[in-house]
């Protein structure tokens, strides 16, 4: 767990008169109107539409809702407020016109409204209703509601009220906290909603001065925030994704932005990081995503300032991780590995990670999900993995035959030096060599068990991988762990299993290859091309003392 740190954001600053409680005449006064009647009617540029789908409206109906209960999780609780379970009112009113979605709407906001002031959260110095991604949600979904429910009479003028107090109060407390810039994809995508409802509520006297700090912002993190390759610093994609869509909205609204060059950048990450399958893998702290693609990229590509390499051909595609640990407002949302890599092929994953979980509230966050052993990579047994992991690229060569990749890290006390050879034709396959100077486990996850077949190793259906080492590892371990699985039919990425093979060396040298096959299991070709030899050079590092952590994570299968 990670240790307590110091407030995120500022110190308090929730004017009990201008955000929190703002009364009716003081409302319609920044309204420029004498009434409610003459206020309501939309009369506005539409709203980027927020909502997310109408499933499960119907469930919504009668339940009875404890704002105030802790039970959600510690970070849940937080995102429960961000009222995202209730927009499938919005989007099934927009869509039938059924007054009792209005009628749902406005009882479970105004129970939210009336309790807002109550909840109280588990994380030192950070209000649960009042912090910049709680206040950018509810902007985006009040102000689709204000827009959808306009003119109907079951949503009453007390809600509306209430909705519109939101939404002004969370402006003004938005403007305020992030007067100054700061790194982060919370105050990324504040300010990209604050810009939005500048423009969208600019017949309000404070939009103008919204709209230009709320400007300035973007303009920072597009510079700052984001790579030169385009992608968003914490290299995360589903936070990436998070960031390309708040600017679109962002843009839609201000179509300057449309031609930043880091805006258009940041597509072309997610297009190079997008597998065949239309999917781009869940790396670090993400879910799987599904951009819509413009140009797709169909060469191997090396997003140096993000710390990717890819290699794709035939359908084939690969991500090597070599980028930086990176930190975050409240915790990192970088994993405990380098060096690791995913495999796909025929739309599916072959050699898979666990990704980013459910919540950050699971209790396999730490120990799973974010763990070196949840990895493609080497685990060193007894060694904590170190963030300051100093991890690189040391050679990217693309080719006609093949494609290389290799690279080191200091993660371990002993530096890590990894090659991987993407080789092409009819029947592609892979070879990973490593060294590191100390006993490791050469892990690789796939989607289904391992059995022993022909020399290696080879998951129980297809599609699948053979996996063969040069030569026998001193021991085979097993194991398994959940993680999203992509489907490219349905375009959902429900948790599965994911299974881990362990091949353990006392000397950490392992050369191994990787044969994807289809239905059957292939021939293995000894490789005829000629790998390059990549000189690995030797680093001194200080000898530190390392606490010892537990071995047992995988099940011990046989001794040689």
């Amino acid at each position: 767990m990670p240790s307590e740190k110091a407030p995120v954001e500022k110190a308090p600053h929730v004017d009990p008169v201008r955000m929190q409680h703002i009364t009716d005449e003081a409302l319609l006064e920044a309204l420029g109107a004498p009434s409610v009647a003459a206020a309501r009617p939309w009369r506005r540029p539409r709203p980027v539409p927020a909502a997310l789908g109408s499933a499960g409206a119907g469930d919504l109906h009668g339940i009875e809702v404890d704002f105030l209960d802790k039970g959600h999780g510690r970070s849940q609780l937080y995102g429960f407020h961000y009222l995202r379970w209730m927009t499938p009112l919005i989007t099934a009113y927009a869509e039938t016109g059924d007054p009792r979605h209005a009628a749902e709407w406005d009882r479970l906001f105004r129970q939210w409204y009336a309790s807002r002031d109550l909840v109280q959260g588990d994380w030192p110095g950070l209000d649960v209703v009042w912090y910049s991604l709680g206040v950018r949600a509810r902007a985006m979904y009040v102000t689709e509601a204000l827009a959808v429910f306009a003119d109907e009479p079951a949503l009453s003028d007390d809600c509306w009220l209430e909705m519109m107090k939101t939404v002004l109060g969370g402006a003004r407390w938005s403007a305020e906290e992030h007067d100054a810039f700061r790194h982060g994809n919370w105050q990324f995508v504040t300010a990209c909603e604050l810009l939005h409802t500048a423009r969208v509520f600019a017949d309000l006297p404070e939009a103008a001065l919204w709209a230009e700090i709320a400007m300035a912002r973007v303009l920072e993190h597009l510079e700052q925030d984001v790579r030169a390759d385009g992608g968003h610093h914490e290299r995360s994609p589903g936070y990436h994704d998070m960031c390309l869509g708040s600017v679109d909205r962002a843009a839609a609204v201000e179509p300057e932005l449309s031609r930043h060059p880091r805006y258009l950048a940041m597509r072309h990450w997610l297009e190079v990081l997008a597998t065949p399958g239309g999917w781009v893998p869940h790396l670090q702290d993400s879910g799987v995503v599904w951009p819509e693609l413009g140009r797709p990229v169909e060469e191997s590509y090396n997003l140096e300032a993000s710390g990717y390499a890819t290699f794709r051909a035939g359908g084939f595609h690969t991500v090597v991780n070599y980028g930086p640990y990176v930190g975050h407002e409240l915790e990192p949302h970088s994993h405990h590995a380098a060096l690791d890599f995913v495999l796909s092929g025929w739309g599916v994953p072959l050699a898979w990670e666990a990704g980013g979980p459910p919540s950050y509230d699971d209790p396999l966050y730490y120990d799973w999900y974010q763990a070196t052993r949840a990895h493609n990579t080497l685990l060193v047994p007894g060694e904590e993995y170190t963030e300051d992991r100093r991890a690189a690229c040391d050679v990217f060569s693309v080719s006609p035959e093949a494609d290389v990749f290799a690279g080191h890290h200091h993660g371990y006390g002993k530096r890590h030096d990894r090659r991987i050879v993407f080789v092409k034709g009819e029947s592609p396959y892979w070879v990973i060599t490593d060294r590191i100077d100390t006993e490791a486990i050469w892990q690789l996850h796939g989607l289904s068990p391992w059995v022993e077949r022909d020399g290696g190793y080879a998951g129980t259906r297809g599609p699948g991988i053979l996996v063969v080492p040069l030569e026998p590892p001193d021991e085979v371990l097993y194991g398994s762990g959940p993680a999203r699985i992509p489907d490219p039919a349905t375009r959902t990425a429900a948790y599965g299993e994911i299974h881990s093979l362990g091949l353990r060396r006392h000397d950490g040298r392992f050369t191994v290859g990787i044969f994807p096959y289809r239905d059957e299991l292939p021939k293995v070709p000894l490789p005829k091309v000629p790998l390059p030899k990549v000189p690995l050079p030797k680093v001194p590092l200080p000898k530190v003392p390392l606490p010892k952590v537990p071995e047992d994570w995988m099940v011990h299968a046989d001794r040689r």
